[in-house]
């Protein structure tokens, strides 16, 4: 196949470009239409971490090297050459070796009996071939067609060409033909392979030697891995600084198959470092690991910055040190409680007098590459995307400090964080009514908890009409009711000296009732009247201020200072009188007992809604539920791996195609938000819900302030 026929055959046999449930990558600007600011892409690079293996057995050395690593689902599993090279007292030789980890961080060299070295098969040798031992490089087959013989496949070869190596379990290999499956190159170099899925091919990269380069990479693609098309060389940005690539590394990455990620050694020849001691007749050079990544395969956007940089060893100086391993693969972080991490490997000693040795590096996930903006500010917009519903495995929400919770096989409403909800009543609510909560486990604090109020501060004169229902929580004060109704002046309220024993009392089980008939007004506590006040004739029970608020004030008043804290079984505002008998029936049975849809007009909330973030109108299911918990998590969300400073943050804007701000997503309506997370919850003054606006082409702008976006997706947390 020429160039054209490669790239279409890449195109159609995946045309979906985007693994699903898979985060957008912020590692180039395919799609992104504009920054601003000082918001810019950033290369970040690895934390150096253990050895993870030293090649210091007799049939290894120092020049052992092109190290694969994968992950099956069983064993994470490493292949590499063995091999010395004018070292003291070692042959030289070369050998294809396996080592194998439970966690991709503590690795073993299993003596496996396969091949004879000096006389013995206690060693970790899987081949012997002379067309494998050079640059033997694996792939598990992730083609749900393969044979399960072929499950795992490999590449290997120098001269005349790549030979296919197949195996059942990644160990027992063997070819799979006697003629090499891909001819046209110059192999001397880590030649990878592996199946895409999402484009359905196989696909392999090896060198070649490109005019006016030198040791480049060039890309071929196949339907089975025997038959390949012609290979053609990687086309890079015009921005990008010509260097020849030692190796190429490259490999679908592991949480987005979608994007191709390349660990490339760089190599410049015409450098001597001053550590540099080899001489003789090995050639010169300096290298260092680099990082690229593609969308298609073939076009990448290759970093001129170094991802690995030899650094402070001066054995990593020495030329082809640096090169990076084939694969990265998700590990378990060393920090208490953090997420898995990325490893990456990187060899180091090589052409030292000594065994050369592999390395672990580590960086988050997704952490490759960020939009990344100064304390001074910046910002970015992404080009249309659709909003997706959760298209992976979904983590489970978990408990917010507002919701609804299973206590005794009943439903109830646990609130640590302070509400204001404004009832869906009149703010003239006649000549009779009645107030009704059922409440537990109330936390004390030595102040009154709001139950209803209608009151914005100052006193409770009388002709101003302000509403009051609280009760004392914690220490008792003798001049302060415990449990009071105040309005308009009037008052029905119980002390301390009527209930010595209410702190423990208080944050028991209470069934509290208030009810209002033009003026007089009763106080009921678990079913029995406990208290009377007011005047009769007084009229309606109006509140200028607005509606009825449960849990606390209308401003400026504090709306969290006095809010009620514990767990509500049921709430009602009713435009009746409730009789002593109702209110005694109700206490043993529920209000649902005595209250009747389509009759009693008003509001009752029993907890019984259809999730645990909703309250909805027994007496009307058809007004607006009210809603709580949606600032912390909803079913379809907009996540961010992401890290900010302590002072730093990220705002989001969301936008039609027309790029007009969504209402309800503006910049000014977009709370910002802070911390380091893989999922950072994006929020707005209404919450965190997107699911209005699932299967739209939207427009996402971000601004930000000493912050990273690694990636993004819609639904909810799945790391």
């Amino acid at each position: 196949m020429n160039r054209h026929s490669l790239l279409s055959f890449i195109v159609v046999a995946g045309l979906a470009m985007s693994a699903q449930g898979a985060s957008e990558l912020l590692w180039d600007m395919e799609h992104i239409s504009e920054t601003n600011g000082g918001a810019k892409l950033t290369l970040h690079h690895p934390r150096y971490c253990e050895i993870s293996i030293v090649h210091d057995e007799p049939w290894e050395g120092n020049v052992c090297a092109y190290h694969t690593i994968l992950y099956d689902g069983v064993k994470y599993r490493m292949y590499y050459r063995g091999m010395a090279d004018m070292m003291p007292g070692w042959p030289s030789h070369q050998v294809t070796c396996y080592a194998e980890s439970d966690d991709g961080i503590h690795w073993i060299k299993p003596k496996l009996g396969l091949c004879e070295y000096n006389g013995s098969k206690e060693n970790n040798i899987i081949l012997l071939d002379e067309n494998a031992i050079h640059n033997f490089s694996p792939c598990y087959d992730t083609n749900p067609d393969c044979p399960p013989e072929e499950r795992y496949k490999a590449l290997g070869g120098v001269v005349t060409g790549l030979w296919l190596f197949i195996s059942a379990d990644g160990i027992h290999w063997k070819r799979a033909q006697e003629d090499p499956v891909i001819t046209k190159g110059l192999f001397d170099s880590q030649n990878t392979i592996f199946y895409d899925p999402l484009r359905k091919c196989y696909m392999s990269y090896s060198r070649q030697v490109q005019p006016n380069v030198g040791r480049a990479v060039q890309c071929c693609s196949s339907p089975d891995a025997y038959h390949w098309t012609d290979p053609v060389f990687l086309e890079y940005g015009a921005e990008d600084i010509p260097c020849e690539l030692y190796t190429n590394a490259v490999h679908p990455y592991v949480l987005n198959g979608s994007f191709y990620i390349g660990l490339p050694k760089r190599f410049h020849g015409a450098r001597v470092s001053e550590y540099d001691h080899t001489g003789g007749d090995v050639p010169a050079g300096v290298s260092d690991g680099g990082f690229m990544t593609s969308r298609d395969g073939v076009h990448f956007h290759r970093w001129n910055e170094a991802f690995i940089r030899p650094g402070i060893q001066h054995e990593r100086w020495v030329n082809r040190n640096n090169m990076s391993a084939c694969g990265v693969v998700l590990t378990h972080s060393d920090l208490e409680g953090a997420p898995d991490e990325l490893s990456i490997y990187s060899t180091e000693g090589y052409y030292s007098p000594n065994p050369d040795k592999l390395r672990r590096f580590t960086i988050r996930q997704d952490g490759f590459v960020s939009m990344q903006a100064p304390m001074s500010g910046g910002g970015f917009t992404m080009k249309p995307v659709t909003v997706a519903p959760e298209g992976g495995a979904a983590r489970k929400a978990p408990e917010l400090p507002n919701q609804i919770v299973e206590r005794n096989g009943r439903r109830v409403l646990k609130l640590e964080d302070p509400v204001v909800w404004t009832m869906p009543v009149s703010d003239n609510l006649g000549k009779q009514a009645t107030f009704a909560i059922t409440i537990d486990k109330t936390q004390a604090n030595n102040l009154q908890r709001r139950l209803f109020s209608s009151y914005a501060g100052g006193s409770q004169d009388a002709g101003e009409r302000k509403f009051i229902i609280d009760m004392q929580a914690g220490q008792l004060l003798p001049h302060v009711p415990v449990l009071r109704f105040l309005y308009d002046g009037m008052e029905a309220v119980i002390t301390p000296a009527d209930y010595p024993d209410w702190v423990p009392m208080s944050a028991g089980p209470l069934a509290i009732v208030a009810t209002y008939d033009d003026g007089v007004m009763k106080l009921y506590l678990n079913g029995k009247m406990v208290a009377e006040g007011g005047e009769a004739g007084h009229g309606d029970l109006i509140t200028p201020l607005g509606p009825v608020r449960f849990a606390e004030d209308y401003p400026p008043t504090s709306t969290d200072n006095e809010a009620y804290k514990g767990e509500v079984a049921e709430i009602a505002i009713v435009t009746r009188v409730l009789s002593a008998e109702e209110v005694a029936k109700a206490a043993q049975e529920g209000l649902q007992a005595v209250l009747t849809p389509g009759t009693d007009s008003g509001v009752h909330y029993d907890m019984a809604g259809p999730d645990l973030c909703r309250l909805v109108n027994r007496l009307n299911p058809l007004q607006q539920p009210i809603t709580f918990g949606s600032k912390t998590w909803g079913d379809v969300m907009l996540l961010l791996n992401a890290s900010t400073s302590g002072l730093g943050d990220i705002r989001c804007e969301i936008r039609d195609e027309q790029n007009n701000p969504i209402p309800g997503f503006t910049l000014e309506e977009s709370v910002p938000v802070f911390g380091d997370e893989l999922d950072l919850i994006m929020k707005w003054n209404n919450g965190c819900e997107l699911k209005s606006l699932v299967g739209r082409q939207v427009i996402l702008h971000f601004e930000m302030r000493d912050a990273d976006i690694y990636s993004f997706h819609f639904g909810q947390p799945q790391r």
